[in-house]
This record gives C-alpha cells, sequence and structure tokens, in this order.
C-alpha cells in the first residue's frame, strides 16, 4: 500500500516548473498538477504560503490515518508509536504557546494533524508551568503520558517522591520548553527501537534498527553540536551531565563513544570523537564551525542540511527492500521532506527572489540518489 504511494511524489519536473513559477498564483497552478490539488484547489490564487503548509500537512495526515486504519496488529502499533512523535511536538508548542500568551484557539489551529490527539485541546485550561496538572488532568491516558511521566520522575529525582505540586511547578519555571522536547523524544526514540528490536520480522528489524541507529547518532550529534559555543553549556561537568541525559542511550556512537563525546568543547574535538565512522567525520569535516555562528549566511550549508540529505538516502533505500515496515516510516519522512520542498521554494516565490539566488536549489527531492 505505502509502496504504491511512491507514484504521488513530485517529480524533477514538477520541481523545475515550481522554481520557474513567476508569482505564486503560478506556482499554485502547478501544483495543481499534482496528487495535492484535492486540498489546493478551493484556496485563493495568491495563497498564503503559511495556508499552502498546512493543506499540505493535511493531505500526509489523511494518508497516514488511512494507513493506521487498515493496520492490524503489530504493524499498527507500530504505526500508534510512530505517531507518538508528533504528539510529543504539538504537546510542547502548546506549552511554548500558553508560556508566550498566544491565545489556545490559535495554538490548536496550528497543530501538527500528524500529531493530534483529542485530549490536547484540554490543554488550553492549563496553566504553562502547572505540569503535574498538566499530567494529572490531560496527559494520564493519552500515548505520550508514559514519556511524560517519566520526564517528571526524571526532572523530581529519586528520593522526591513526596515533593509537593508547588515545588514541582518551581522545578519546571525557567525549564526552556526545547529541553523537553528533546527529552520526551530521546524516550520516545528508545521505546520505539525497543519495540522495534522485539516485535518485528527479522527484516523489518534489520532495516529499522539500522535506521534508528542512524537517527540516534545524528540526534546525539546534533545536541552536541548546537551546545558548542553555547553559555549554557560553559563548565565541563554541566556540559557533560546535560548532554548525558539528553543524547539516547542508543546507536552506533553508543556507548563507546559517549564519554568522549560528552566532553567535547569544541568542532575539532567532535570530529576527533566520531573518527571511527567515516561517514560521520566526513560529514563533520565539511560542517561551520558552530562557535562562529555569526559568520553563517544564506548560502552556508548547515548541519542540518547534511544530515537531512543523509537521511534522505536512507529512506529512499527502504522502497528497495520487499516486506518490511520500514517503507511505512520511510515513506511518511520522505513526505516531510517532499512538504519542506514544497514550502522552502514558494518563501523563495514569495519574497522575489532573484532565479540565480543559491537558496532556489536548497532543497532536497526523495529517490533522486
Amino acid at each position: 500500500m505505502a509502496r504504491g504511494f511512491r507514484s504521488s511524489f513530485l517529480t524533477e519536473d514538477i520541481y523545475t516548473n515550481l522554481r520557474n513559477a513567476k508569482d505564486i498564483t503560478e506556482f499554485k497552478l502547478v501544483l495543481e498538477d499534482t496528487d495535492y490539488f484535492p486540498y489546493i484547489s478551493n484556496e485563493p490564487p495568491n495563497i498564503p504560503v503559511s495556508l499552502l503548509r498546512a493543506k499540505l500537512k493535511r493531505k500526509l495526515a489523511d494518508e497516514f490515518e488511512y494507513l493506521q486504519a487498515q493496520a492490524v496488529g503489530d504493524l499498527a502499533e507500530f504505526l500508534r508509536l510512530v505517531s507518538c512523535k508528533y504528539m510529543i511536538d504539538n504537546v510542547v508548542n502548546v506549552i511554548e504557546g500558553i508560556k508566550n500568551k498566544i491565545e489556545p484557539d490559535i495554538l490548536l489551529a496550528n497543530i501538527d494533524p500528524l500529531g493530534y490527539f483529542p485530549e490536547i485541546k484540554n490543554m488550553k485550561i492549563v496553566d504553562a508551568d502547572d505540569y503535574g496538572t498538566l499530567y494529572s488532568t490531560v496527559l494520564i491516558d493519552t500515548p505520550v503520558g508514559p514519556y511524560f511521566m517519566k520526564f517528571l520522575e526524571d526532572v523530581i529525582g529519586e528520593g522526591n517522591q513526596n515533593i509537593s505540586m508547588h515545588e514541582i511547578q518551581a522545578l519546571f519555571k525557567d525549564l526552556k520548553p526545547e529541553t523537553i522536547r528533546t527529552s520526551l523524544k530521546k524516550m520516545w526514540l528508545e521505546d520505539f527501537f525497543a519495540f522495534c528490536e522485539k516485535n518485528l520480522s527479522d527484516v523489518s528489524q534489520d532495516f529499522m534498527l539500522d535506521l534508528l541507529n542512524f537517527e540516534a547518532d545524528f540526534k546525539t550529534i546534533q545536541i552536541i553540536y548546537n551546545s558548542i559555543g553555547n553559555k549554557d553549556f560553559a563548565s565541563a561537568a554541566n556540559r557533560s551531565a546535560t548532554r548525558k541525559r539528553l543524547c539516547p542511550a542508543l546507536g552506533y556512537l553508543y556507548p563507546d563513544c559517549e564519554k568522549e563525546l560528552n566532553k567535547c568543547s569544541n568542532i575539532e574535538e567532535l570530529r576527533e570523537a566520531v573518527k571511527g565512522i567515516s561517514n560521520y567525520h566526513e560529514l563533520l569535516k565539511e560542517a561551520p564551525d558552530p562557535s562562529k555562528r555569526e559568520e553563517f549566511g544564506p548560502q552556508t550549508k548547515s548541519l542540518d542540511d547534511m544530515m537531512y540529505e543523509e537521511e534522505l538516502k536512507k529512506y529512499s533505500l527502504a522502497f528497495e527492500e520487499q516486506a518490511q515496515y520500514g517503507v511505512f516510516y520511510a515513506y511518511l519522512k520522505l513526505k516531510e521532506q517532499e512538504i519542506r520542498n514544497i514550502v522552502w521554494l514558494a518563501e523563495m516565490n514569495t519574497r522575489k527572489l532573484p532565479k540565480n539566488n543559491a537558496g532556489w536549489k536548497k532543497y532536497l527531492v526523495p529517490f533522486r540518489f
């Protein structure tokens, strides 16, 4: 079923036509010749990019929900676990929005449909810093409830089981939403890996464990890379402890490289720490120095750009394998990249940037590799 969706991906010719569109009206007309037609045909010719993004994501969510409706047994649980990642993003985004005094209705209108769950509507009645109540009244019975509970326990710490709700709020008051997101996704990734390791067939297991190990390594590298030059990681003790708490306890770098990675204070030490895995080392050789972000420009190829490209190769290969669950996961990931591509080109179009601007080439086409 998911393999049948492969024909819906945009071709190189479509991307060329999107790049050459003279305005957003012509851009939309190009998309109307694709499978996106039913989702955008009734929208205005000069469709806002934010609305275009929402419609593209709605189409992907509808396709994913269709897959879930047909799934049974281990595949149903596999897809449920996949959706938890997007639920985590939605929960954290709503928390962040409430903290920033954004109207709840606006927050709910902008959640990712891939991670929708009915209880999320009740989050608007909970104070942004009241994590204990948020868990006990809203999240406890949701798919992300177990991750949130473990997160609460980790932050409160063992031996503090009698801590008051007021003290819990105080602990969380200055906690950055991005730290919450990274911590919850670490737990999710480890949980998803354990499920794949225990429940999938040999063929599905081989592909998914390799993919998740790869993703875990990239997540670890990103966390360490982004912490270089960050004042919040100034002390060696704090740097090591925080990284250990946020980096997944799996991957090809774990546990052999964990100690060296957690000690890294500059890009050269990070490159040295991963030298045992050649493709990671080569990738970091090309990555810009994160301690010199002021030198980054529009044409700078970021570490994230490089990682997306490597991941895209992995996901594309999933469609070459027969009878394995990885194709469902890869389809979702590749479609997300396609949506990023379309939105990026739409933004370039609306900004009226010249066609020789390097930004017109900053997109990655699935199955090109």
